[in-house]
């Protein structure tokens, strides 16, 4: 029966993709209390060359239906028109569902060894109530929180972790975040001397822990390297010049979320000072990203090399304010701030580090984290480029520090596969993995986008995206153009390009990325189709 289910769902989620267009429907309503939107989505990534179109192959076809409904149940203190429901004054009912399939796993050989890993998924994202009782709402449910100021790189937006299996960190982050379980509670509460339009937003999160999720295997030419996929795990060690059998233990350290001591929350204060909007933050929790710890590592006497690790998601404490004021005085522009320090960001230690440096002596640390973003948002004249409307102009300036520098410190679990080498030559099967993820103390990325739109109402939207590490000299550009057909049906075609000036470091923002190593540069374009409703 499942398997006839999934087989109905997938041809669901493609006719919907490639055949909405031909349909004419706006949001459903069905009387006055429930109602639907969503859409139908076709996404067609290709990798190709350094010269536009060279070299072309399919990495994605994804087809996405997603349908979202609001049930009201209670209105104007009245639940289900009849039962008198108190103080409480409305309150709703909300889900939103997705299905996927990627048809290029059917159409790849390369992607067999995947196991339709990420090949299709049918499950509901959202299901929340929400409550309204004035000033206090509550929303309960599976759902996401989104804090922050920033755009495209997260530093207060640490509530929900991420999937990034899709496409890396190239998705819109809603379609990509993980929703909890959790509880959110807003009081409204105004004016407070010279505050204006506060209130505090509280939220709890009482056993629903997810970490980031990470590609860490995926062929060519959707792949983690550019010389394509490790298909295998490692199987040796090389000490010295002598290749070992290789034997790995994990232990799973994740929270258990049965304890009651294992609970997330946080809190929001936000509201406007003298024209300034701010908000002050604080979350304790998980962190999403997976620190690895070596409980014993050695030989045995059979020659092998034999090693147990733990994988630890280490406690967190976040801190943080945003700030934005618009000053339209002298430069019409809106500024923005953000600011977190962060304390258990796990790291792990390099082989062979000094005991001063590797204390525990099991290869792992936390270490405390401070992030600062400044962002200038600027609508412009460009009349040379656009006579009858403005440009979007933005630009942000994003540096992240360790306060607490280790010269030996390494990124998280990131590990790289390659075949063994003994004395020069490759050895047939053997495989063994290194990590080379230095962390600098400082890093650094900045960015910039221009949007603008063109034709009888604005149809016609390009986007221009550039993005620059200046420490791996590693840059990552989108070239966008967006047209509304129909109120309903949007046509996008978009161009990635990876650059990289100099060397090979990929920065911890992927910026310049596996795609732009030399020799093997690979750049996407993307064509996308989708019906909303």
């Amino acid at each position: 029966m499942l398997m006839y289910w999934n087989q109905f769902a997938k041809l669901f989620v493609f006719l919907s993709a490639t055949l909405a267009s031909m349909l004419s429907w706006g949001i459903i309503n069905f009387g006055e209390d429930f109602e639907l939107e969503g859409y139908a989505k076709t996404y067609n990534i290709m990798k190709n060359g350094a010269s536009f179109l060279h070299d072309g192959e399919l990495t994605h076809q994804r087809n996405t239906a997603q349908l979202e409904g609001k049930y009201y149940f209670l209105r104007d203190g009245q639940a289900f028109n009849r039962f008198s429901a108190g103080p409480i004054e409305e309150a709703t009912f909300t889900f939103l569902g997705r299905a996927v399939y990627d048809a290029a796993y059917d159409i790849r050989d390369s992607y067999d060894v995947l196991n339709d890993r990420g090949k299709e998924e049918y499950k509901i994202r959202e299901a929340f109530v929400d409550i309204l009782m004035a000033p206090f709402s509550l929303r309960l449910g599976k759902q996401q929180v989104v804090w922050g100021e920033t755009d495209n790189f997260r530093a207060l937006d640490v509530i929900n972790p991420l999937d990034r299996t899709w496409h890396g960190t190239r998705e819109s982050w809603e379609d990509i975040r993980i929703p909890l379980w959790m509880a959110r509670g807003i009081w409204d509460i105004g004016k407070i001397g010279s505050f204006d339009e506060t209130f505090l937003e509280v939220i709890l999160i009482p056993d629903d822990f997810k970490p980031t999720i990470v590609a860490t295997k995926y062929p060519r030419p959707w792949a983690v390297r550019g010389i394509g996929l490790q298909n295998h795990d490692a199987n040796s060690v090389l000490i010295g010049n002598t290749l070992h059998d290789l034997n790995v233990t994990v232990i799973d350290g994740a929270p258990d979320e049965r304890k009651f001591s294992n609970m997330q929350g946080g809190f929001r204060f936000k509201g406007i000072w003298n024209e300034i909007d701010f908000s002050i933050n604080y979350f304790y929790g998980f962190s999403q990203t997976t620190g690895v710890k070596v409980k014993s590592a050695g030989l045995d006497s059979f020659g092998t090399f034999n090693t147990v690790v733990e994988t630890v998601n280490p406690r967190i404490n976040v801190f943080g304010v945003t700030a934005s004021f618009s000053e339209d005085r002298y430069t019409q522009s809106v500024f923005r701030l953000e600011s977190t320090i962060t304390s258990g960001v796990p790291v792990a230690i390099a082989a062979g580090a000094p005991r001063r440096a590797n204390p525990n002596g099991n290869s792992f640390d936390t270490a405390r984290q401070s992030v600062v973003m400044i962002g200038v948002d600027r609508p412009t004249w460009i009349p040379a480029l656009n006579s009858l409307r403005t440009f979007f102009i933005s630009t942000q300036f994003f540096w992240r520090r360790y306060l607490d520098y280790n010269n030996y410190y390494q990124g998280g679990a990131f590990y790289d596969v390659q075949p063994a080498v003994v004395n020069g030559s490759s050895v047939p099967g053997r495989y063994v993995s290194t990590n080379n993820n230095r962390l600098d103390q400082d890093e650094f990325v900045i960015t910039f986008s221009a949007s603008t739109s063109y034709g009888a109402a604005g149809l016609w939207k390009p986007l221009f995206v550039f993005a620059y590490d200046p420490r791996s000299t590693g840059a990552y550009n989108k070239i966008k153009m967006e047209y509304l057909y129909s109120k309903h049906l949007v046509f996008t075609l978009e161009q990635h390009l990876y650059w990289r000036v100099s060397g090979n470091d990929q920065g911890p923002w992927g910026l310049g990325s596996y795609l732009a190593e030399p020799g093997i540069r690979r750049n996407e374009t993307v064509f996308s189709a989708t019906y909303q409703f």
